[in-house]
């Protein structure tokens, strides 16, 4: 399986902050191959601060979007920007791939991993300062792994895995995270302590984007949702984007709505782990 690096090497950027520019603008983006469109027409903004779930089946384009927000990928066409300006030499923008898409034997601790979110303020070849080991020690408190600090990253529970990848956007100092699918394989507990983070990096008025499959957690956690199937079908809060007509267009043949006694549950492909990897 193709891994991806534990942080993109950014040098130190020049972009400046549009102040009165979303912290996310997405105008008529598509990738398009020749075998069809991973993604067509998305547009939506987002404003700082804001919790906002990526929710669609898998292969909906999820994987794909967060990438291109990153900069990591290039649209076809349509443009995005970060502050009124491209992605791509961001130090604000924290992206959190995939766990199963990580090479776990790589040799560094826990402390090693949320240092490298100092890269971009540092530099490559400067040593970090005795404020940037302040910021790290700071950040792995705040998710709670100052006792893991030293541990290798291949003896950490799932759970712990993403905690510590937010620390390293912590240390980094984000205003946006972009995180795929980072509740995939944990469990409630695992998940709870999740979202009390991201409760707190919403304090700290950090944006985040999260893709998932999970449409309660969704709805329960999150201010407002972009449903995708390559189209964009919905871009609300919860209640606006989740109707019956929308979710059927999302999901098709994969969605299933259930009566109980506190109303209608839907359930979607929320099983299946992980986006597809060519998406």
């Amino acid at each position: 399986m193709q891994t991806e690096p534990l942080v993109k090497l950014n040098t130190r950027h020049t972009i400046p902050h549009d102040p009165a520019a979303p912290i996310l603008s997405v105008a008529n983006v598509s990738i398009l191959y020749e075998t069809g469109a991973a993604l067509r027409s998305i547009t939506f903004s987002v404003i700082r601060g804001e919790r906002v779930a990526v929710i669609g089946p898998n292969g909906a384009g999820k994987s794909s979007l967060l990438k291109l927000i990153a900069g990591v990928k290039k649209a076809s066409q349509g443009m995005i920007n970060i502050f009124g300006h491209e992605p791509g030499q961001h130090i604000c923008i924290a992206y959190v791939p995939q766990r199963n898409n990580v090479d776990w034997a790589f040799p560094v601790s826990v402390y090693d991993v949320v240092m490298m979110g100092r890269i971009g303020q540092l530099g490559l070849f400067r040593k970090p300062r005795g404020i940037d080991r302040e910021i790290v020690m700071d950040a792995i408190e705040t998710v709670g792994l100052q006792s893991l600090a030293k541990r290798q990253i291949n003896q950490l529970s799932g759970g712990q895995q993403q905690r510590m990848f937010i620390a390293r956007a912590l240390a980094q100092q984000a205003e946006l995270m972009l995180m795929d699918e980072p509740l995939t394989g944990l469990d409630a507990n695992s998940q709870a302590d999740i979202f009390t983070i991201l409760g707190t990096l919403q304090a700290r008025s950090v944006t985040v984007l999260v893709s998932l499959h999970d449409l309660h957690l969704a709805s329960e956690h999150f201010d407002r949702v972009l449903l995708l199937n390559t189209d964009q079908i919905g871009f609300g809060t919860p209640d606006e984007v989740f109707t019956s007509e929308n979710l059927i267009q999302a999901y098709g043949g994969h969605l299933h709505m259930v009566q109980t006694p506190e109303g209608m549950l839907t359930l979607g492909d929320t099983c299946c782990e992980g986006e597809n990897q060519n998406d």
